[in-house]
């Protein structure tokens, strides 16, 4: 069994120290130092963009189906009680008490006093409340967060439904001028695209909004770098003028990149790929 509540508030009493990391971490030597934390065995995350009010395409399938299907996959699912970023940040901007879904084998060791064990339609209406919130998922693991939550031996059957946000993430805050090997732990997914389009006025909100810097003004329009994008999808959620798009390829391919990234560790039952990629 995890470590209860009051083991885990101590754990989070270290959270200031994850700041200070990120800002000395592009500083030899303490970024040969710091880097065994981003890891990908320590550190691996995804955005899932799942918000209801960012733009998309007509006719696109929406991400948070692929997420449900990931949901409906896992052997076990533990909803944590509040988010844990918001929670110990004081947020004001988002609700506190939309917290983490956790997946896999370790969600069946996660202490009660956290949370409680939650059906696949508790999950699905928790992604769709994180949805109307404007909040952004992030799936992974992170060994901060199986280290404080006292499930470290299950870390490989560990994964993460984060929905925070940029003002009091664990991972996000202060990450744009962390040093490269920290943003590289953040993958973009290869099914979703961000894209700007002609109504963009160049006002340059998604300059200040991109946690990761990954745009900039070029000739008074927004151009986002493909190749420091993580797909958060902050920027279409924030744009003023509804410029910016979010594009998915079609939901079984992004459905497969999930469990390909996710690998086994949600535990899923009762889904498999045949040669061929085909769910079944």
């Amino acid at each position: 069994m995890g470590y209860p509540k009051g083991v885990v508030k101590g754990f989070l009493s270290l959270w200031p120290f994850t700041h200070l990391v990120k800002k000395l971490s592009p500083y030899p030597p303490f970024r040969r130092l710091f880097a065994p934390l981003v890891d990908e065995k320590v550190l691996q995350v995804t955005f899932l963009p799942v918000s209801e009010d960012i733009p998309l395409p007509e006719s696109t399938v929406l991400p948070r189906q692929a997420l449900a299907e990931l949901i409906r996959a896992s052997s076990h699912r533990f909803i944590h009680d509040g988010c844990i970023c918001r929670n110990r940040e004081g947020c004001s901007k988002y609700p506190r008490d939309i917290g983490c879904i956790f997946l896999g084998e370790a969600a069946a060791h996660l202490h009660p006093s956290l949370g409680h064990r939650a059906s696949v339609e508790e999950c699905l209406a928790h992604v769709e409340r994180a949805a109307r919130a404007g909040l952004t998922g992030m799936i992974g693991r992170i060994w901060f967060d199986a280290a404080s939550l006292g499930v470290l031996r299950e870390f490989k059957r560990f994964l993460v439904v984060c929905f925070c946000c940029d003002c009091c993430c664990l991972v996000r805050t202060d990450m744009r001028h962390a040093a490269p090997e920290f943003k590289r732990a953040i993958r973009r997914l290869d099914s979703v695209r961000v894209r700007v389009g002609e109504r963009c006025a160049g006002c340059g909100t998604c300059v200040e909004a991109c946690f990761v810097g990954a745009v900039e003004l070029r000739g008074g329009r927004a151009f986002i770098d493909p190749e420091k994008c993580k797909g958060c999808g902050r920027c279409s959620l924030l744009c003023p003028n509804r410029a910016v798009e979010v594009e998915f390829d079609p939901s079984e391919e992004l459905f497969r990149e999930l469990l390909r990234r996710a690998g086994a560790v949600a535990g899923g039952e009762g889904v498999e790929e045949d040669g061929g990629g085909a769910r079944r």
